[in-house]
């Protein structure tokens, strides 16, 4: 009797297991590899992607230089700008982590914070005529009440790896490692003064936010994402804007990359999209081309 209950115990499990599996794969559609592109190692960081005058700008995460990086389609660098040698401020890659840009000017995020305890938190604003800097806005989190120690590291959500541009103000998005929840943020982007943060809302996306886009004439908010198990995702909210955030249902995709760090994206249309990737021991950098149906 035993045996045959432990029989009975094992059918039950992979039934169980089998519906589970099941599920998981149904829950997320699959977007599609169209091309791919690989860069200099001189960008084996490259941690935000922006389009600026039909040339793609990047930039290296935490500790390289305060540089942009300029390349073409081929992934060839065609220019390369060091910030610092054109500021009279103190222009440091702290943990530069996205990038976005208007007519008059590029904004980057140095709003990396893994440990939680930073206190220099900013956005920089480079003049796009002759990429001098015209200031920083200093950014603090109105909840955030303890700022942590090194180590270990700890799971909070005061770090933020997405931005973008939304009406007249820089959206940040968060990456809580605490819950998997994203936070968004909106920052005034004419002032340099410092500005204290609060949630407007929070979304549940299951995974961590590394990158974002939007695109205000259609409406598209595009954002990419990893999970513990280091799956890659693109999530897209659809007909996106300030006065119906609590409304947003969103679609995520599966992007089917392996040993990748995907930190950027630039949306092409409603289908298309770029994507950058760090080098994760593959090698070089990669720019791909993704796409959904």
């Amino acid at each position: 009797m035993f045996k045959s209950f432990k029989n009975y115990y094992f059918i039950i499990l992979l039934i169980i297991f089998s519906c589970s599996d099941g599920q998981e794969k149904q829950e997320y559609e699959s977007a599609i590899v169209l091309e791919s592109i690989v860069l200099p190692k001189v960008i084996n960081e490259t941690s935000g992607l922006e389009i600026l005058n039909e040339v793609f700008i990047t930039h290296n995460d935490s500790g390289g230089e305060p540089s942009l990086y300029f390349f073409n389609l081929n992934g060839e660098i065609t220019n390369s700008i060091k910030l610092e040698e054109k500021s009279l401020w103190e222009i440091y890659n702290n943990d530069w982590e996205d990038i976005t840009a208007d007519e008059n000017y590029i904004f980057i995020a140095d709003t990396g914070n893994n440990f939680g305890n930073r206190s220099n938190l900013n956005i920089i604003k480079v003049k796009t005529n002759d990429f001098s800097i015209d200031g920083k806005i200093y950014i603090t989190y109105k909840d955030q009440e303890k700022f942590f120690s090194w180590f270990p590291r700890p799971k909070h959500k005061y770090d933020a790896e997405a931005l973008f541009l939304i009406e007249d103000k820089i959206a940040i998005l968060s990456k809580d490692r605490s819950n998997l929840f994203t936070d968004l943020y909106l920052i005034d982007k004419e002032s340099n003064l410092r500005q204290v943060l609060e949630s407007k809302i929070t979304y549940d996306v299951n995974s961590l936010i590394t990158g974002g886009d939007y695109n205000e004439e259609l409406g598209l908010l595009a954002l990419v994402s990893y999970n513990s198990v280091r799956s890659q995702y693109l999530i897209l909210f659809e007909d996106f804007n300030l006065e119906n955030l609590a409304e947003k249902k969103f679609r995520k995709f599966k992007i089917p990359i392996e040993r990748a760090q995907i930190e950027a994206i630039k949306i092409i249309d409603e289908t298309t999209f770029w994507i950058t990737s760090e080098d994760e021991g593959i090698g070089s950098p990669y720019m791909y081309k993704i796409g959904i149906k």
